[in-house]
């Protein structure tokens, strides 16, 4: 689904920033064990030896400054998360991590997203981990009390170019396919259960077709018409995009109802706007020694 492809496409292109943080474990392992005067031999060029040792200092020089600065802040993450209880296990990493995975389609388009950006998959873990991280403790942060999603939640209806809808859907390859699926919905089938079972859509088929809070833009054109054209709870006829067919329901935004969907928008947002300027004041605020800064 569009949406769920920007996302991902957005946690690539902030995991740019990370692309030589990758080398880091390199210089971590040689720099503990540095070759004396009977340098390790890792190639030769008509006799010609080079050395780990030379390569360690290549690396060093070239990428060295960004390795550490990168690592600082991932440290400072790190401090902020243990002030505030603040964890991430590794199962929740890599269940991120097949989520981001399926929205790109599989192994073989993931592969191809992530070389477009020269990262390996340990370095978007590692990527994933720190954001993770630093998202956690800014939710708490950014925690609102009833009244500021209150206002959060009228000013976003009051116009129709920032009004959302919450919306499920599912995705198959066939119009004959979505009619099938179509009539057992109006023979009474779970439409959560259906798109578990039915929808190419893997990402949001775990979670019963559901694509959360969306708005003008969020997705392609024939879809959003279609969502936005839908009563409340509504379900559409076959809709065709570039993606194959969609069965889509969408729900009208009551505040009650929907409180906690609208509380992980207002969150979202909130995190995306401040993560910058929150790496910025850990490092302004920090004691901070560095002998590779330029």
């Amino acid at each position: 689904m569009a949406s769920e492809n920007n996302r991902a496409t957005m946690a690539l292109a902030v995991a740019v920033t990370l692309v030589v943080a990758g080398l880091g474990g390199y210089f971590v392992g040689s720099s503990t064990q540095r070759p004396g005067a009977d340098a390790e031999v890792i190639a030769t060029v008509n006799g010609d030896r080079i050395t780990r040792a030379e390569v360690h200092d290549k690396l060093m020089a070239y990428y060295g400054a960004g390795v550490v600065d990168d690592m600082i802040l991932t440290r400072l993450v790190d401090q902020e998360a243990a002030k505030a209880g603040v964890t991430v296990t590794d199962a929740e990493v890599e269940e991120k991590f097949a989520a981001t995975k399926a929205a790109y389609g599989g192994d073989l388009n993931f592969a191809w997203a992530l070389s477009q950006y020269g990262l390996t998959e340990a370095q978007f873990r590692d990527m994933l981990r720190r954001d993770m991280v630093a998202t956690r403790v800014l939710r708490q942060q950014l925690q609102p009390d009833d009244a500021t999603l209150r206002a959060y939640f009228d000013e976003m209806q009051s116009s129709d170019e920032t009004r959302k809808i919450k919306v499920r859907h599912i995705l198959v390859e066939t119009e004959e396919k979505a009619n099938e699926i179509r009539a057992q919905l109006n023979a009474g089938a779970d439409f959560a259960e259906l798109a578990k079972a039915e929808s190419k859509d893997t990402a949001s088929a775990a979670q019963g077709g559901d694509l959360g809070l969306i708005g003008k833009g969020d997705t392609v054109a024939e879809f959003e018409a279609a969502a936005f054209a839908l009563g409340d709870g509504e379900i559409s006829a076959p809709v065709q995009s570039q993606y194959g067919w969609h069965i889509i329901q969408a729900y009208h935004l009551d505040f009650e109802r929907e409180k906690e969907a609208i509380r992980e928008q207002y969150l979202n947002e909130k995190v995306s706007e401040r993560l910058g300027t929150w790496y910025s004041e850990l490092r302004e605020k920090a004691q901070i020694t560095n002998s590779l800064a330029g």
